[in-house]
C-alpha cells in the first residue's frame, strides 16, 4: 500500500491559546465527547432530489466541506508534534450486502462540494466491490471519519476508542432519517477528542452544516 505524505503546519504550542486545555486533556483527564442532534434536512433532501445527486455522497461533501474551514477538525500528531494538517480527506463506511461487513474508503476532497460527487461515483465504481477493510492501495494520514447506520434511527450514539491519546480525527455518524413535524430529520453524531476540540467547535460546526 502506498502511503501519501500530507503537508502541514506545525502548532507552536507556547503561543497556542488552548495549550494549557492541551495538556490537561492529554494527561490525567484524557477524555473524547460525543454530541448528538436532529439535522432538519428538509431543503437539503428536495435540493438533492432537483439536482439528481445521492443522499449519501452529499452528505459526505457537506460535512467535507465544514471540517475543512476549521484547524480544530485537522489536527494530528506528527513525529511528536501537534499538526495541523492544510486539508483532510473523507473516510467513509460502504456496506456489503453478500457479507455483512463494510470497508472503509477515503476520497479526495478538493473542496468542491459539485465535483466530490463525481469523485465519489469514480471509487465506488472502483472499490465498492473490494471487501477489505482498506480497498485502496493509497493510504492517508489525513483522513475523518464518516459512518451510516441508514437502517435506524437514533437519539445518542458513540463510539469507543481503545487508545484515544494521539486519536484526534472526528468521527462524524448518521442513522435513518424521519419525518417529524413537516419536517424530515437525521440523526448525527460528533466524536471529537478533548485535547483539540471542545464543546464551542462542535456546536459551531453542527450549526454551520445545518445552514448549508
Amino acid at each position: 500500500m502506498t502511503k501519501i505524505t500530507p503537508e502541514y503546519t506545525v502548532v507552536d504550542l507556547s503561543r497556542w491559546a488552548r495549550k494549557e486545555h492541551f495538556e490537561v486533556f492529554q494527561g490525567f483527564a484524557q477524555s473524547t465527547f460525543n454530541q448528538t442532534v436532529q439535522l432538519d434536512i428538509t431543503v437539503l433532501l428536495k435540493h438533492i432530489k432537483e439536482v439528481g445527486w445521492k443522499f449519501y455522497p452529499a452528505i459526505i461533501s457537506l460535512i467535507s466541506h465544514v471540517v475543512n474551514r476549521h484547524p480544530e477538525f485537522r489536527m494530528a500528531m506528527k513525529d511528536n508534534e501537534l499538526v495541523i494538517w492544510n486539508e483532510v480527506h473523507p473516510s467513509y463506511t460502504l456496506f456489503h450486502k453478500e457479507t455483512e461487513t463494510f470497508s472503509s474508503l477515503w476520497s479526495h476532497f478538493d473542496g468542491n462540494i459539485h465535483h466530490f460527487q463525481n469523485v465519489y461515483a469514480e471509487d465506488v465504481s472502483r472499490y465498492g466491490d473490494n471487501l477489505a477493510y482498506w480497498p485502496k492501495e493509497e493510504s492517508r494520514e489525513n483522513i475523518f471519519f464518516i459512518s451510516d447506520i441508514p437502517w435506524v434511527s437514533f437519539s445518542s450514539f458513540n463510539v469507543n476508542v481503545a487508545n484515544m491519546r494521539n486519536f484526534f480525527a472526528p468521527m462524524f455518524t448518521f442513522g435513518k432519517y424521519y419525518n417529524q413535524d413537516e419536517k424530515v430529520l437525521l440523526p448525527f453524531a460528533v466524536q471529537v477528542h478533548h485535547s483539540v476540540c471542545d464543546g464551542f467547535h462542535v456546536a459551531r460546526m453542527i450549526n454551520e452544516l445545518q445552514e448549508l
